[in-house]
This record gives structure tokens, sequence and C-alpha cells, in this order.
């Protein structure tokens, strides 16, 4: 970081030499772990820089801030006209308006090294929006399926939506992603189908907001009540004379068909994954219990079996 100790002569020459592009009109933070940067700041201006300024030191609210700041690129596409820089240190805390102090290389802004203050408001864009306005966003769930959905109002170079979820609140992952819209000013609805929660505890997701530049957002975190649904399971014929089959009446994860002798010790063991149904054979003649467990949520059933001469 360097220490601006600018007279006021020079400061004047410098701010008048480098006008035309010197100081960007908007600023907008994000914070979160985006390619190792502890936090994003990027600076919007007029018109396209035609050299990389390097941000030097940032004040807030009149404190100077400690962060290093790294050059990540420039983007001159329309109106997103900026400079991205990580900060790997720590998140910069919000603000209205923050002072700037920036440094162009020899000959990029009338043929001289200029050091210049800025004072930027934050808007983000140039259009004076976020890159995602999101109206509404919920999750219910249908038996074995939870349905997420959520509206945008409006959206400014948003790539894609990524849904996760989590068992515990904590450990998110990502379990889909969906197209946003890019560019837009009217209302866009848009549906996610989780096929494969059939926990029975509560379940909670999120959506995080990528827009194509990288930077994200999370929208609120939203729950939902544990499946209900329960598999029962049929043996045929029951007694038997060593031969049976089982067949679950609805199989919604990897499921293990464990046949256990009256003194709990295992005999066979079926896993099950893309099929409801198992032959049983070769059993001696006496009574065994049959335990069906979803190895993914744990629930089991149990039935008795048995076998005749």
């Amino acid at each position: 970081m360097k220490n601006f100790l600018l007279s006021s002569g020079f400061l004047f020459l410098s701010l008048a030499g480098i006008s035309q592009t010197s100081c960007p009109t908007q600023f907008l933070r994000t914070n979160g772990n985006n390619g190792g940067c502890a936090s994003h700041i990027k600076l919007y201006f007029a018109s396209c820089p035609s050299s990389i300024p390097s941000l030097d030191s940032i004040k807030i609210n009149g404190v100077l801030e400690p962060q290093k700041f790294t050059i990540i690129g420039k983007t001159c596409n329309g109106g997103n006209t900026y400079i991205d820089y990580c900060i790997s240190d720590a998140n910069l805390p919000p603000a209205a308006h923050i002072t700037v102090y920036l440094t162009y290389a020899d000959g990029s802004t009338g043929g001289f090294s200029g050091s210049t203050i800025c004072n930027v408001p934050s808007s983000g864009p140039s259009s004076g929006s976020l890159p995602v306005v999101l109206s509404s966003f919920g999750v219910q769930r249908s038996a074995n399926s939870v349905n997420a959905s959520w509206q945008t109002q409006q959206e400014n170079n948003t790539s894609r939506f990524e849904i996760e979820r989590a068992y515990d609140n904590t450990t998110f992952e990502k379990i889909g992603t969906v197209s946003a819209a890019g560019i837009s000013t009217s209302i866009k609805s848009y549906t996610f189908s989780d096929n494969a929660n059939i926990s029975k505890a509560e379940s909670f997701y999120r959506i995080k907001m990528i827009d194509k530049d990288g930077a994200f957002t999370y929208t609120p975190t939203k729950s939902v009540k544990g499946s209900t649904a329960k598999s029962d399971f049929v043996i045929f014929p029951n007694p038997n004379h060593g031969n049976a089959k089982i067949t679950i009446s609805e199989v919604t994860e990897p499921t293990e068909v464990q046949v256990l002798d009256v003194s709990g010790r295992m005999v066979k063991s079926v896993l099950l994954n893309n099929t409801n149904t198992t032959e049983i054979t070769n059993l001696q003649t006496g009574s065994y219990f049959v335990r069906v467990i979803g190895k993914i949520s744990g629930e089991s059933s149990v039935k008795k079996l048995s076998v005749l001469n």
C-alpha cells in the first residue's frame, strides 16, 4: 500500500492532467470467497480507461482501510465499463461513499505519472441497479420432491443461478443450475425441482446468484419439512418352501434387503439400486426376519418370513 503525501500543487496538476479518465463514477462491493478473494470492489468509469490505475488505498467514513488490492482486470462492454480489484485481506464494510486513491502509469493520462483522489458513490453499474433484484424465493415439498421457485424484478449482466441444499443449515452443496436472463427489466420466473431429497429431517435451500463477471450473492435460506412417504414391501409367497420374491412398493434411494435368522444373524443381503424387487432362494426351514433399509434416509421396515419343509 502506498502512502499519499501529496502537496496541494501536485494534486491539482494531477487532477487536471488526468481529469478525462481519472475518477470512477460509481463502485460495487461484493463479499464472499470468489476466486481466492475475500471480496471484490469494482470501480465503474464513464468511458473505458486506456490504462488500469493501481488502487493504492480506500477510506470509508474517513478511516483508512488496511486491505491490499490486486487488479483482476478491466471490462469495457457498453454500460459495464469497470475495473475489478481483488481484496485478499478481509471484507470491506458497506458504505454509501468511499474515497479511493489511484495511480496511473507514466504516459497513460497526458504524459506523466498521475495520482488522484476520488470520492465515489455506491450504486453498482451505471444503470444504478444491482445485478439481480430478487422479488421472491420459496421452496415446497411434494412427496419426495422439493420444488424451488423464485422471481426477479430486474437483472443486469446475470449469468446463472446455482441451487444449493444442506441438511444441517451449514454444509451446503450445489445440486443444480438454472440459466439467468442476462439483461431484463421485467419480472422473470424460475423453478427447479430437487427429486433426490427423501430426508425425513428438515432441509435447507439457498440460491447463489452469479453474474457474468463471477461476482455473486446469496438469497436468504429457506427450509422445508422432511419427507413423510413410507415404503412398504411384500413377501410372496409367505410361508414358502425356501424361495420367495420381495417387492418394495416405492424405491426412492439405494435400499438394502437383509434376511436375518431368529438370533439376529444376517443370512443374506441384497442392495437394490435401479429395481424394486429381488429373489430370496435356498433358505433352510425355519423362521426369519426380512429387513428393508434405505441407505440414505436410514428408514427401515421389518417383516417375518416362514420357510416350511
